[in-house]
Parts: structure tokens; C-alpha cells; sequence
């Protein structure tokens, strides 16, 4: 019997490519337990990158029942919610068995059997699914799996990683919106399965299972699973970049969210379904647009390697520590211009190669001030690209440690007037814990609201000075 001063709890997982993070929160937002674990992977030839799906599940349990133990006897666990990677998924028989391993998202198996494929499907499927054609998405993985003789059971069905381990966790079987968004499997028109897609695999709509939105439970932990967190509902939260946004406090229609990592991920929410029209001009720009975790939205994701770039940069100008790197980030002004002695640059497609071009001589601040110059070039693309589509957003929020230099804030600021910064440290975390207590039917306010979770890009200044 749980005790009448017993404080229930939610736990939160993001479950990442090379991490998972959790968090345990009472349902005033009370952080009362955290835990993690490495994701491991094999490495094959060729670049090739997967594992057995029981493995990242055992592992995420594990982290759940360290979440559950951390936090204490005190604290029932009422609700669990998962988010993370996307597009790793596995294919399941009739009785649930994995018949495949989990490939790794930017594994590139699938990308020769998708430039294959004829160009009026291709072009099709960008304006369908609203992704472009390339071996991220879940259908290459599995057109590399059909050419190597895979033969879908009879009752088979495709699930994300995250959605196997509410599997494990519950038994049941459901797709969560913003993931399926992220297989090329899902018409985002008619939110439902896309059968030009399943066609090319020989597949029935039935191999995806029906969509369950965030917040919605799977049902409650049962089983076998560890008896700290059997009875609590288990829900998808969703994408994790989508889901960051939830637990930074963006979870307006119309917000605009930019997770500052070494990845610079700009997110779009937008309170309607695009056309196929606007997808494909989206993607044809670099950016993909898919269901938002939020009821009602659409997503629309773009990337940059800013925080690579920045990173590297701030390295070979020797300064490697935070306050070092501080120095230099918060020198830099937006009236400082890039001069013609220094070029900083990519090579095509996404490497971890930055290039540096000095054509005279250079000082340091004219070497970061070229890539100041060079990433907010990439991300004011990004937001020209979605603005034609979206139109003005309502509110800007940061996250991540680049948002924490004042120096890139403020870059920033002149691209995204109004930004402001997430104090929310693990925000998938903590936007999986919010779906949970959703799906639990309790208080929503283990979500904190903007006006707390955010600092102005004003007061920005006292948190790194």
C-alpha cells in the first residue's frame, strides 16, 4: 500500500546515440533522481553500425529502475516517458520477435537501393513523407534489408527503437507520430501509412502499428519488467529534438527552438499540415518536415554543424577551456565583419572536417569573426527557408552549451530577435518526464512555463561573465 505522505513521481528517459539520460521528477517539477548510461553499439566494415534491440532496451530498463531507486521508496513511480533517437527501428514478427538487428540512424546501408529508385518516386517521396531521400530515413534501412533477403513475417511489423522498449515495458504495440514522421513510411497528409513506400517493400499499411500521440499511454508496466515500475503508464514522448523543445518550454504554436549543440538543430513549430508543395520546397532546402510531438503540428527540423565549426575553431586558437573560450566568444560584436584575410568553411556534405583559409596575415579575433560569420551565413539560410513556409514565429528559445557563450547569444539574437535561454539542464529529459505525467493523468506542472524557464538574452550576460 503506498503511504498517504508517499510523493509520486514521473521519470523521463531520452535515450540518445551516444547516451541515455534520465530524470525523476515529483509532479511540482522537484528533480529527486537522475541516472545514465552509454549506448553501444557494434561497428562493422564499411562503416556499418547496429546492435541487438534487446540490448538498448535491457540497458534504458536499467536506467529506468536507477531512476525509480535513486528517487526512493517514498516515491511511486506513476508514469514513465521515452524519447530519443529516431529512424532506428527493428522488424517484429507476429509474436513480437525481433527478426533484426537496430541499424543506427546515420549508418549509410540503404543509400545505393535509394538512388535506384526512379526519380518521379523520389521526388514523390520528399513531398509525401516531407524528408529527403537519403539513407537516414528507417525505408533505406529496410530496402537494404529486403535486398539481403529479408522476408517480413506474415503479422510483421515495423517499430522504433523507443517504441520497443515501451513494447518491452508493456507489451503493447503502438507509433508514436513524430518518429513514424521519420521512417518514410507515414503520408503526412493523411497521417497514416503511405503505400508508395510500402509498395516498393512488398509491405501492407498494417506494418505500422497504429499511431499513439505523446501524452497518450501505451498502457502500465507489467510483466516481467522490475517491480519499481510496474502500474506506472508508459508513453512515447516522441523525437528527442522535438521533445527538447517541450522540456525547454517551447510548446507555443508558432515557436521557434534552437538547440545549441554540436549539432545546431533549428526547430520550427507550426500549428497546421503543410502541403505537399511546402514540403518539397522545405527539403529541397535542406530541412525536412514532419508530425510534431505537440497535438495538432507540424515540425519542421534543420541542422548545422555550428557547434562542430565553433568548436574546432575555438581549439586551434588555444582555447580550450570554458572560461578561455569565453574570452574569445564574448569579445565578438555583431558589427564585427568578415574580412578577406580568413575564410572558415565544410567540405561538402556532413563531415567533421572544418577548413580555415588564411590568405594574409590573421589575429585571432579576425579567425573568429570569419566563423561567426560562416555559421550564422548557415543558420539565417535555414531561417529564411522556413520563414517562406511558416511565416514570423512567436517566440524564440535557446538550449544547449553554445547558448551559454553570450558572445554566439548574441549572433544569434540578430538572426532570432526576441531569443531567449532555457535554464532547463536534460530538456528531452525533462519533456519526456512532462508526456509522462500527461499519460498518468496527473498535474501538468512538472513542466515549468516559459516565464521560468527562460532568461532574457539581456540577462543572458550574468551567466557567463
Amino acid at each position: 500500500m503506498i503511504s498517504t505522505s508517499a510523493r509520486e513521481i514521473v521519470l523521463g528517459i531520452d535515450v540518445g546515440t551516444t547516451s541515455m539520460k534520465g530524470v525523476a521528477l515529483t509532479l511540482d517539477g522537484e528533480v529527486v533522481g537522475t541516472a545514465s548510461s552509454l549506448t553501444r553499439w557494434d561497428a562493422g566494415h564499411a562503416g556499418q553500425v547496429e546492435m541487438p534491440i534487446d540490448r538498448l532496451a535491457d540497458a534504458a530498463i536499467a536506467v529506468l529502475l536507477d531512476l525509480a531507486t535513486s528517487a526512493g521508496d517514498g516515491h511511486p513511480v506513476i508514469g514513465i516517458g521515452i524519447t530519443g533517437l529516431a529512424e532506428t527501428g527493428v522488424v517484429l514478427d507476429a509474436e513480437g520477435r525481433p527478426v533484426t538487428p537496430a541499424i543506427a540512424w546515420y549508418d549509410q546501408r540503404g543509400a545505393d537501393e535509394l538512388a535506384a529508385l526512379p526519380p518521379e518516386f523520389l521526388a514523390e517521396f520528399s513531398a509525401v513523407t516531407g524528408l529527403a531521400a537519403k539513407a537516414e530515413c528507417s525505408f533505406a534501412k529496410l530496402l537494404w534489408l529486403r535486398r539481403q533477403g529479408l522476408e517480413v513475417p506474415s503479422g510483421g511489423r515495423w517499430l522504433n527503437a523507443l517504441e520497443y522498449i515501451a513494447f518491452r515495458l508493456t507489451g503493447v504495440q503502438g507509433t508514436e507520430p513524430s518518429l513514424a514522421s521519420r521512417t518514410g513510411l507515414l503520408d503526412q497528409a493523411s497521417v497514416g501509412p503511405w503505400n508508395g513506400a510500402l509498395g516498393r517493400l512488398g509491405l501492407r499499411a498494417d506494418f505500422l502499428p497504429e499511431l499513439v500521440p505523446a501524452g497518450t499511454s501505451l498502457g502500465e508496466v507489467a510483466g516481467d519488467a522490475p517491480l519499481a515500475l510496474r502500474g506506472a503508464a508508459v508513453t512515447v514522448a516522441g523525437h528527442d529534438h522535438l521533445v527538447n523543445s517541450v522540456g525547454a518550454g517551447a510548446v507555443g504554436g508558432d515557436d521557434l527552438f534552437d538547440s545549441c549543440g554540436t549539432a545546431d538543430v533549428i526547430l520550427r513549430t507550426v500549428p497546421r499540415t503543410l502541403t505537399n508543395d511546402e514540403r518539397s520546397s522545405l527539403v529541397a532546402r535542406g530541412l525536412s518536415a514532419g508530425r510534431h510531438c505537440l497535438p495538432g503540428s507540424t515540425a519542421i527540423l534543420g541542422a548545422t554543424r555550428s557547434g562542430l565549426v565553433l568548436g574546432r575553431v575555438l581549439s586551434m586558437l588555444g582555447a580550450k577551456s570554458l572560461g578561455a573560450r569565453r574570452h574569445v566568444a564574448n569579445a565578438w560584436q555583431p558589427t564585427d565583419v568578415r574580412g578577406t584575410n580568413v575564410l572558415v568553411s565544410e567540405p561538402p556534405g556532413w563531415t567533421n572536417e572544418v577548413t580555415i583559409r588564411l590568405r594574409e596575415y590573421a589575429t585571432p579575433d579576425e579567425v573568429w569573426a570569419a566563423a561567426m560569420a560562416y555559421v550564422l551565413d548557415q543558420t539565417a539560410d535555414l531561417l529564411s527557408a522556413i520563414a517562406d513556409i511558416a511565416g514570423p514565429y512567436e517566440h524564440a528559445v535557446a538550449a544547449g552549451g553554445w547558448a551559454q557563450l553570450h558572445g554566439v547569444l548574441r549572433g544569434k539574437a540578430q538572426l532570432m530577435p526576441g531569443i531567449t535561454v532555457s535554464e532547463v539542464a536534460q530538456p528531452g529529459a525533462h519533456g519526456a518526464a512532462h508526456f509522462a505525467a500527461q499519460a498518468a493523468g496527473a498535474a501538468r506542472a512538472v513542466v515549468a512555463q516559459r516565464e521560468s524557464t527562460t532568461v532574457s538574452t539581456q540577462h543572458t550576460e550574468e551567466l557567463v561573465t
